[in-house]
């Protein structure tokens, strides 16, 4: 399957909502690298990506009858992936107020082959000082998205989504230092 292509994306979107689960399939198999890196993203963190993707993809599939325009099912899951990640960096901050941290909590070493350098430790750092709001515009900045795509995205104006955008670099500029 194409996602760029509306028309499949439609038909392959109504038959996994009447149940078929080789469209189900299809859809997670398209959408998965992306959303995986939207996920990223959004918490910064590799070891939650596939547990949050596997969340996302089952709410999808759980919430994909529900969806009234097939034609903006893009649009629908990754809102749904922005919901997912804010709510778990929300039970993050919640388990840090309530349980003991320790050095080797906080340091959660990258896994074997991930690039490690002092600009991407840079770049990771001033992310980490964004909101998650910001990171997920961001994200889709660097996804390609257009403005309307992502005001669509986010339920707002391209005019907000064109200052938040604004406001978000320039905060990242301030808290980037390579």
């Amino acid at each position: 399957m194409d996602p760029s292509s509306s028309a499949a994306l439609v038909d392959l979107v109504r038959r996994a909502q009447r149940g078929d689960e080789a469209a189900q399939r299809e859809l997670i198999v398209a959408y998965q690298h992306r959303v995986a890196g939207f996920v990223f993203a959004m918490t910064n963190r590799s070891d939650v990506v596939e547990d949050l993707c596997q969340q996302i993809f089952i709410k999808m599939i759980r919430a994909l009858d529900r969806l009234q325009a097939p034609a903006q099912f893009e649009s629908w899951l990754f809102r749904l992936a922005r919901n997912t990640c804010i709510d778990q960096l929300r039970r993050q901050r919640l388990r840090r107020i309530f349980l003991p941290f320790a050095d080797e909590h906080e340091n959660i070493p990258e896994p074997p082959g991930a690039v490690d350098s002092e600009e991407l430790d840079a770049l990771r750092h001033a992310l980490a000082q964004l909101r998650p709001q910001d990171r997920a515009l961001l994200a889709l900045v660097q996804e390609g998205r257009s403005h309307a795509e992502i005001s669509e995205i986010l339920g707002t104006s391209v005019a907000a989504v064109k200052a938040r955008l604004h406001r978000a670099r320039e905060q990242l500029r301030e808290h980037y230092q390579p």
